[in-house]
C-alpha cells in the first residue's frame, strides 16, 4: 500500500499574533462570556475554531474594538486591553 506524501501547513504565530479565550476577551471587555458567545454567532466578532475550542485572534478584537470604540468613549471608559502591543493589557 503506497501512500502520498502529505503537506501539513503551519501558520507563523508572529503573523497571528496572541490569540484569546472567550473567557479573557469577556474579561478585557468587562462583559459576561455569553456575550462575547453571541457576539462571535451573529458574526460581530470573528473568532477561530480548533475542534471545539474558540479562539480570537488579537486582530480581529483590535477590528472589534474600533467599533465598540465610540460607545466607550462617550462612557469615557477606555476598552482594556486593546492596545496593539500585546505585552500590554
Amino acid at each position: 500500500m503506497t501512500s502520498a506524501a502529505s503537506t501539513v501547513v503551519t501558520a507563523d504565530p508572529t503573523t497571528i499574533g496572541p490569540l484569546y479565550t472567550t473567557h479573557e476577551v469577556a474579561t478585557m471587555l468587562r462583559v459576561n462570556q455569553r456575550t462575547v458567545q453571541e457576539w462571535i454567532r451573529t458574526e460581530a466578532l470573528t473568532a477561530v475554531r480548533y475542534g471545539r475550542l474558540l479562539r480570537i485572534r488579537q486582530a480581529d478584537l483590535l477590528t472589534f474594538g474600533e467599533v465598540l470604540s465610540p460607545r466607550t468613549a462617550q462612557a469615557g471608559v477606555a476598552p482594556e486591553g486593546l492596545t496593539g502591543d500585546p505585552g500590554v493589557e
